[in-house]
Parts: structure tokens; sequence; C-alpha cells
């Protein structure tokens, strides 16, 4: 609302009152004090309510003030009040803002501007170690809910003055505040404007989490491949900023998001820095290797079954046979409904109370694969391929979803064609992953367009004193195009 504070300290309740329908969690504090009439404006819980009093309130009370309005709103805002965070304010809209912002607003009578204070006091946990990112060596601190609190953990490891933090407000009714961070003379200037101007053309109501803006940051948001990364750990960031990347931080969201972001990243953990660089290359071929088998074992298995048994070795072909030829599906049915049934119970035990989950979701397992063997509903290598996907799925949290859905694509193309619609599908899936850039920044970067010597840290990892001697920033890779504001 740009409507201007009024003179009269009535017509300024009078509208603060009717906006907020006469809300119970809106304290009034009236004060009288040498002839001037005062109003302190809290929401409730959201203020510090000893330090309002010992900073502000009782220093009114003690003080002699003039009997000039103008110099008593004057000596109140420059010679009373100890706040490190105040701001003069002359619109409605800034009141109802900084209200809930966790300030107290003070109004007086005959002046039509107020004063805000940030004594904030709202409830927030405190930092806590990453609970989806877990490391062995590299730091236990993730971020919290509170924007104020996150900026701090990024700014005490990054003590260079280049580091840029702007908050912007996103979201018509939440005017949630957005903080994007950035390295000044390391992250292209072209990326950073190209962030800022896709965030303040976002036309949304509210902004409850930062997943609500990664769909405006995403290359391709049809895509099942993010181009956009999400972390809770501040050391991630930071290591991302000084390669040029923007990151976004959002007020009551964990987890910050991180542009432009490599699909090779994926791949990546703080603690591939920490360890030798050989067992940490080992380690990441590990993941690909997963990466694969999460999203193609299942649908491979049943092509080979179903259209192309001659490539199983002999010994395997008939134990593959002998369990099957008792059940009544096929290996597309058999696969299909495993595998859904895996998805329900995964679900289940991540929705319900942590004491309980993990009981379900290991007696489902065992309940359920044990009766549907021993029924001869399905075939025990099936239960195998399955318990191998599902573990590989987990190696690459980040990537669960998109391999969970094209899982069930190479099921269904893989019994359906066979091998050669398998191999069809995985070009089609390498065609889309290469398709996609990041702020001009191709995901694939890079393996595609190749970058000899940026491939020195994506699928074997050298050792520091070879990575130290240059920083590789995102905008210098091969085949980057900053997008044109």
């Amino acid at each position: 609302m740009q409507i201007g504070l009024f003179e009269s300290l009535e017509q300024n309740m009078a509208m603060i009152g009717r906006d907020y329908h006469n809300s119970s969690d809106l304290n009034k504090r009236e004060l009288k004090l040498c002839g001037h009439r005062f109003v302190c404006l809290t929401l409730e819980n959201m203020v510090h309510k000893q330090i309002l009093n010992d900073m502000l309130l009782k220093r009114l009370v003690k003080e002699d003030l003039p009997k000039n309005k103008e110099r008593c709103f004057l000596l109140i805002q420059y010679g009373i009040s100890t706040a490190s965070e105040q701001k003069e304010i002359t619109t409605f809209g800034e009141v109802y803002d900084l209200l809930a912002s966790g300030f107290a607003v003070l109004l007086m009578e005959g002046i039509p501007r107020a004063l805000a204070f940030g004594f904030q006091g709202f409830p927030s946990r405190t930092v806590q170690p990453p609970e989806n990112e877990v490391m062995e060596r590299a730091s236990q601190e993730a971020f919290i809910d509170v924007l104020k609190l996150n900026v701090p953990l990024l700014r005490r490891r990054l003590k260079t003055p280049g580091f840029s933090v702007d908050v912007m407000e996103v979201g018509k009714q939440s005017k949630t505040q957005v903080a994007v961070c950035y390295l000044q003379g390391v992250a292209s200037p072209k990326i950073v404007a190209q962030v800022k101007k896709r965030l303040k053309n976002v036309s949304i109501d509210t902004v409850l989490e930062s997943g609500f803006l990664q769909p405006f940051l995403e290359a391709n948001s049809r895509s099942l491949f993010p181009s956009v990364g999400a972390t809770e750990r501040p050391d991630t960031v930071c290591a991302k900023l000084t390669e040029g990347r923007v990151a976004v931080l959002v007020d009551g969201s964990p987890f910050c998001l991180i542009t432009p972001f490599l699909f090779t990243e994926h791949f990546q953990s703080m603690d591939d820095y920490t360890m030798n660089p050989i067992f940490a290359s080992f380690i990441r071929i590990l993941k690909y290797l997963s990466f694969f088998l999460a999203m193609m074992l299942p649908g491979f298995y049943v092509a080979i079954g179903e259209h192309n048994p001659e490539v199983f070795p002999s010994a395997i072909f008939f134990k593959v046979v002998d369990a099957e030829v008792t059940t009544p599906f096929s290996l597309l049915w058999e696969a299909l409904i495993i595998h859904t049934i895996y998805e329900i119970m995964r679900e289940a035990g991540l929705r319900l109370p942590k004491s309980i989950g993990h009981a379900v979701s290991i007696v489902g397992a065992l309940v359920i694969g044990e009766a549907a063997v021993t029924a001869g509903l399905i075939g025990a290598p099936m239960i195998i391929v399955v318990a191998v996907t599902a573990l590989a799925s987990y190696v690459i949290p980040s990537l669960y979803y998109p391999t969970a859905i094209l899982r069930f694509v190479f099921i269904i193309v893989g019994g359906l064609s066979g091998l050669f619609g398998v191999v069809l599908l995985f070009a089609a899936v390498l065609t889309e992953i290469a398709s996609l850039n990041a702020m001009g920044v191709p995901i694939l970067a890079p393996i595609s367009p190749f970058d000899p010597s940026a491939m020195r840290d994506t699928v074997v990892r050298v050792g520091w004193k070879t990575l130290a001697k240059r920083t590789a920033k995102i905008q210098d890779l091969h085949g980057a195009e900053e997008e044109e504001q």
C-alpha cells in the first residue's frame, strides 16, 4: 500500500485496525509523554519484548522531550534509540512489511511519518548439522529457516568485501525476502542481472519455500533434470560462489538455490575435496555407475528377459527361467508391480513419523518381498533387481526423482521393444540433458562441449596442488554464452 501516513494518530490507527481487521496479535502500546501522544505497534512474538522495553520505551519515559513535535521526533530518531537497525517510514505498506519482519513501529501524533526499530525476537531453530547432505569431514553446519541468520553463515566463510548480498521482495501476498548472493569480480555481471530480472518478474502470490522460485530460474521447467541446484550446506554454496555462481536464499527455507548448476555436480560432494583424490575419484565413478543402474537396470533386465534372452549366460538363463515359469505375470508386469509397491513403501516410510517410518519400510520390504516370492507372484531375480536399483537410487539423492520416473519409462520401453528401444531411449535422455543450459551455460559441460582443462574435477579429481593453480569460472567453460538481459 502506497498510501501515506496521516498527521492524525487516530486516522492512522483506524486505517491500521481496518487493514488488520482488529487482529488479536497486533499489540498497541499507547504513551503520553511531555504532552505528546505515541503508539508503539508490534506483532505478537515477532519482537523481543525485553530489548524493546530497555532500548526504547524506558528511554522515552525518562527523557525530557521538547514541546516542538518535529524536534521531538528527530530527538527520538537520532538521540534516544540505540537500535542498530532503524528506519524512517512514510507509508502504510512500509508499516505492514516491517511489522511482519519483526520491527516495532512508533507512531506520533502530528507527524505523518513513523520510526521502525529492529528488535526481532521471532522463534527460530538454531544452526544444526545437515540432515540430507551428511559428510564425514566437512562442516557440520546447515542453513536454517531465517534469512538473516543464513547470510552470516556465508559471510563468515567469505571474508572478502566482494561478497555481495542484494535483498528483494517476492510474492504479492507473502512479500518474502529473497537474497541474491554473489562475488563481485568473479560472477558474470550478465548472469547476476539475469537472475535478478527473473526474480523481479516472478508473478506469484505466496513464496513459502525456495522450491516456489526454482522453476522461474530453470532453463526448462518441464525437463526432468534440474538446471538449478539446491543445497543446505553453507560450505558448498561458498565453493560455488568462488566459481562464479549466483546463490539465492529465501526467507523461510533451509535450502539455498545455486545457478548455473551443472549435471556433473550431482555426483560431487564436499567430502570429495577432503579425502585422497584417488579414493574421491573412485567414489565418483561409483556414483556414475549407480546413476545408470538406478535408471536403466530394471528396463535392461526386462528387455533381455522378454526379447533378447540369448544375452543371458547359460547358468543365469536357466535360473531366471526356473523362477519365472511359475509366476502368472510377464517380466514387464512384474517389474511395474514390484516397483510401484516399492515407491508406495518409500513414500509411507518418508511421510510417517521417524519412530515408525523405518519399521514400516523394513517390515514392508521383508514381508511383501518374501510373501510375493513364496506365493509365486514375483520371481526372486526381480526382487534382487529391485533391491539393487533401490540402493543405487539413494547414492545420488538429488537425482532420485528423475531416475524414479525414467525407471518406469525404461521398463515399459524395454518390455515392448527390447534392447533396441532401451538404447534409443537412453540416447534420447542424453540428448535432453545436452540440450539444457543454465543462464547460457550448457549443463552437461565440461563433458559436452568437451573442455579438457575442466575435466580435472569431473569424473575424476586431481589433487589440491593442481586444482589450486587455477580457479575455474563457470562463464569460462566451453560453450558458455552469457544470456543477454
